[in-house]
């Protein structure tokens, strides 16, 4: 097997008295898909901020292709994708400026008919002269994701990503995310909406009183024997 693209060493939270993570290790290999589950509280969501830089550990170290997230972050930015519940946009810019100013500092040749087809992809072309601050939160996260398949990154962290997303849009960023897969991408995901990628997932992953029991292989499991391990695993 390849070296991992990210590897989770040890990662330990604490929060004054609290510890919200406790020595979580995992890794993510080009072409996972692994789903990260977990009840509210657990510390997905903490997790995924260390993990994108936005968070130091208390202790434990993340690596991107075998180097230290905190000594080099700018390797892992430029190959990182994220959707989060907090969209990185600026309210005040059009959808279409938004994307627009996104590939200029990605240096994405011919970034305005790419923008222009990633709008049309995710629904947003009839709003691409809207500013971004008057979108539903279900626009909002089209937008995040419009920007992902402009930036073409090799990890994709994914928190609730889809949320506020009807069935036609569900159906597009499946595709995008099994294309992103078969060619050599990464995902993380956290969502409560199983039902919208179950077939996609490679692994799932079960975070429960700041660990994760271990991870499983997505054959081991269909739809409802994974819901009902889950929920053992989350009692």
């Amino acid at each position: 097997m390849s070296a991992p693209l990210l590897s989770v060493q040890g990662v330990v939270k604490d929060f004054g008295y609290r510890r919200v993570l406790k020595e979580v290790s995992f890794d993510l290999h080009g072409g996972d898909f692994t789903l990260l589950l977990g009840q509210n509280g657990a510390g997905k969501s903490t997790l995924l901020k260390i993990l994108c830089g936005l968070m130091r550990p208390t202790s434990g170290q993340v690596l991107f292709e075998g180097r230290s997230v905190s000594e080099n972050p700018d390797a892992l930015r430029q190959a990182l994708g994220q959707v989060s519940h907090q969209p990185q946009v600026y309210g005040d810019l059009s959808a279409k400026e938004n994307l627009r100013f996104f590939a200029s500092l990605r240096n994405i040749e011919d970034g305005a008919a790419k923008v222009d087809k990633a709008l049309a992809q995710v629904g947003l072309e009839k709003v691409a002269n809207a500013q971004a601050k008057n979108f539903s939160s279900g626009m909002f996260k089209r937008l995040g994701i419009a920007k992902l398949m402009l930036a073409k990154p090799r990890l994709l962290l994914l928190d609730e990503p889809y949320t506020g997303l009807d069935y036609k849009s569900v159906g597009f960023f499946n595709q995008f995310l099994g294309q992103f897969v078969q060619e050599g991408g990464a995902v993380l995901m956290i969502t409560h909406q199983l039902d919208c990628c179950f077939e996609l997932a490679s692994k799932v992953a079960i975070l429960e009183q700041g660990k994760i029991d271990s991870e499983h292989g997505r054959a081991q499991f269909n739809y409802e024997t994974l819901i009902e391990h889950y929920q053992r695993a989350t009692q």
